[in-house]
């Protein structure tokens, strides 16, 4: 009994193991764990889609929704019959969206606006250049071609609230060297859209090898952004625009150093998805810049 117990153990043993061998190179029964970085990249990038708004079609998409978000739901500007948000800043800007694969919707928009040359100000410097009190931090002190700033970021009120109400970890499953610390920066709490929007944007700024990116932002916005690792810093004092606004700068070469570990590859994504499309991407007209950014593809 016991020498047909052993011969059969050894027969299943020879089928399995042939079995196994049928199966595709690298294939594992067992499930592997994401990292927190790549969990964060898969949730985003099966669900939405970056856009840079190259063609008047898709700056449309862009305008739109911050006439949705600035004129029909927040009430910060005018509503108009062309449900258009647009200014004259926008001639000289990169518009950029988040697209919903499922729905096709424009889950967030956010756009850069370039000094194309020198003696034009920024959105921010040209609407309280008072609260920037060191001549030296202002924008239009500095080279033209080495400043912009972030503006007219825009996520309409059905994703707000499902970036609320999603989390990228569920609570008990994430890791323990997590579990500690503050609500303010749980991953549980990932603005996602957020940040994407942000992180889109100084990508750009390293591919048009811009230094200083300005923003007229919420102070609670810039502590949650910081608590991730963007850290905004501010260059002036508080202002009323739209509700307590504070003008900010950030270094965008010195972003990928600064980013918390679990965004450092969401940002890496993010940035090899511009790098695709980086040799379609129009720029307005600029001393010693050309019309189309152009670089040089990773090895």
């Amino acid at each position: 009994m016991k020498h047909r117990t052993i011969s059969a153990i050894k027969v299943l043993n020879s089928v399995v193991s042939k079995k196994l061998k049928e199966l595709p190179s690298g294939f594992s029964p067992f499930k592997k764990k994401l990292s927190l970085d790549q969990a964060i990249t898969r949730f985003f990038f099966s669900r939405y889609e970056l856009v840079v708004a190259n063609d008047s079609a898709d700056k449309a998409v862009s305008y739109k929704t911050r006439h949705k978000v600035y004129c029909e739901e927040m009430k910060f500007e005018q509503e108009n019959p062309q449900a258009i948000e647009k200014d004259k800043f926008d001639d000289r800007a990169i518009n950029c969206y988040i697209k919903h694969l499922p729905t096709g919707e424009c889950a967030g928009t956010i756009r850069l606006v370039l000094p194309t040359e020198q003696g034009l100000l920024l959105p921010l410097e040209e609407k309280c250049s008072d609260a920037i009190n060191d001549d030296g931090l202002l924008p239009s002190n500095l080279e033209p071609d080495s400043v912009c700033e972030i503006s007219r970021l825009a996520i309409p009120r059905e994703f707000r609230e499902r970036q609320l109400r999603t989390s990228v970890f569920k609570l008990n499953k994430t890791p323990s060297k997590l579990r500690g610390r503050t609500k303010s920066s749980s991953m549980e709490q990932l603005p996602y859209l957020s940040v994407a929007l942000y992180l889109m944007a100084l990508s750009l700024c390293l591919k048009l090898d811009i230094k200083h990116a300005y923003v007229l932002m919420e102070p609670k916005l810039a502590r949650r952004l910081r608590s991730f690792g963007i850290n905004f810093t501010s260059v002036g004092d508080e202002v009323e625009f739209n509700g307590k606004r504070v003008p900010y700068r950030i270094s965008a070469s010195k972003l990928v150093d600064s980013l918390t570990k679990p965004l450092n590859g969401f940002y890496r994504e993010i940035d090899n998805e511009l790098q695709k499309v980086a040799d379609t991407i129009s720029v307005p007209k600029a001393p010693a810049r050309n019309n189309v950014l152009k670089i040089a593809k990773a090895a």
